[in-house]
């Protein structure tokens, strides 16, 4: 059995099964079990290489690892959010365009977590809390409620000037 690890952010699941599939076209394995995950809300803090050695009088510098490994362009040194309004631009993708597709892919995803499509696909998990304990068996998103007027208010987000908004990037 072979086991790796994908590291591509965002992109990483896809390309593991990208991966698989090319595999399998390649005829180096019958099947593969191919799939990824993400979790952003337990990403650490790293200290810098000095802290190995010990810091002998001073302060220390305390790293975020989303945006060192997640949210930053390691080769061009910016938000991806800078990218996605690079890729808008480039292409002639307007704000309404995109709060259209974003409204369209919350009433499509409502629309089938309320059908039962995806009841077979998400696992419950018990959450213990030091309150309560909850069993968490339903996607946070989407936004059932998302209106055309309530994404065209939010501001952008990365570019004063650009089209990308928390309604209709990352989440959406």
């Amino acid at each position: 059995m072979r086991i790796i690890t994908v590291n591509k952010v965002c992109g990483s699941g896809l390309k593991s099964v990208a991966l698989a599939a090319q595999a399998i076209q390649a005829g180096q394995a019958q099947s593969i079990v191919a799939g990824g995950m993400e979790n952003m809300s337990l990403a650490p803090y790293l200290l810098d290489a000095k802290a190995r050695s010990g810091y002998r009088l001073g302060d220390g510098q305390v790293y975020d690892v989303i945006l060192r490994d997640g949210l930053m362009c390691a080769t061009h040194g910016y938000h991806m959010g800078i990218t996605a309004e690079n890729v808008a631009k480039e292409y002639g993708i307007t704000r309404e365009m995109q709060d259209e597709l974003a409204l369209h892919s919350q009433r499509k995803a409502a629309a089938a977590i309320e059908s039962g499509a995806f009841t077979a696909e998400i696992v419950p998990v018990n959450v213990v809390t030091r309150k309560k304990t909850f069993v968490f068996s339903q996607d946070e998103f989407p936004k059932a409620d998302s209106t055309a007027e309530a994404l065209g208010a939010l501001r952008p987000a990365f570019d004063k000037a650009g089209t990308v908004t928390a309604g209709n990037a990352s989440r959406y």
